[in-house]
């Protein structure tokens, strides 16, 4: 078995432990959001194994991702990887000020909302350009 990126089995292993950890504690205890978040662990890792291991997956994945980045540098120009990486900075914004004040946590989630939905739009348009 060849391995075609080193990055993509690292983080799918990672993914699998991750994952494999949070079902055990989740199913140790109530079925909580850990439950949830091992579920989704558990298929990132299988992706991300899926294209380490399969030389068809890994080239598919390279060209996607060379003409996601084309397409949005053509859309922003030189602000792309700004307008890109906004709603990450609004998520990991909101998850400090609910670690600065837990009282803030409705506005807290709200700001994640925001910042998952600004990416799932903006990802959106990209992909319309590609």
């Amino acid at each position: 078995m060849k391995i075609y990126s080193w990055k993509y089995l690292l983080c799918g292993l990672a993914m699998g432990a991750l994952g494999a950890l949070k079902l055990w504690r989740s199913l140790r205890a109530d079925f909580d959001n850990g439950f949830v978040m091992g579920l989704y662990c558990a298929v990132l890792s299988i992706r991300f194994l899926y294209v380490a291991l399969n030389e068809d997956a890994y080239e598919k994945d390279k060209t996607e991702s060379v003409e996601f980045r084309n397409a949005s540098r053509r859309m922003f120009g030189k602000w792309a990887a700004v307008v890109l990486n906004i709603g990450g900075a609004v998520v990991i914004g909101a998850l400090l000020l609910t670690l600065l004040n837990p009282n803030l946590a409705g506005i807290a989630i709200l700001l994640m909302l925001a910042g998952f939905l600004y990416e799932i739009i903006v990802n959106q348009m990209v992909k319309k350009r590609m």
